[in-house]
């Protein structure tokens, strides 16, 4: 009986051993994720996002801007009298109602400004 019981002790310790050995390689591989992570946030902050507005070339180095910064910033209108399209293909879609809403940048976004109400013949504004 202490030959088994002997075997299985060995057998145990083997057991502990692998169980450590496997802890250690998982602490090690979550480490080296992490380090990744930051890798690509760190890539994603230096990137700039190249977009137009109108037709004209823009770019930010921000992540999300709302549609009603887009239009201020980039288009130098006023948000309450106008709104935000994004052409999607020969689709539009519309942020009316929606300016405080962030949008998701990324690079070849394209988007035009309208109008809300009549427009003026002379200058093309609102």
């Amino acid at each position: 009986m202490s030959d088994e019981l002997e075997r299985a002790e060995a057998h145990l310790h083997s057991a502990e051993a692998e169980l450590h050995q496997a802890e250690q390689e998982e602490a090690a591989a979550v480490r080296k994720i992490e380090a990744a992570v930051e890798e690509i946030k760190e890539v994603e902050e230096d990137h700039e996002i190249h977009f137009t507005v109108d037709g004209e070339p823009h770019k930010t180095d921000r992540r999300e801007l709302t549609p009603d910064e887009i239009i201020r910033k980039f288009g130098e209108r006023d948000p309450s009298k106008n709104y935000l399209v994004q052409i999607v293909g020969g689709q539009k879609e519309s942020y009316q109602g929606k300016g405080h809403i962030p949008i998701k940048m990324h690079d070849g976004m394209r988007f035009q400004i309208l109008c809300i109400g009549p427009m003026t013949v002379s200058d093309g504004t609102c």
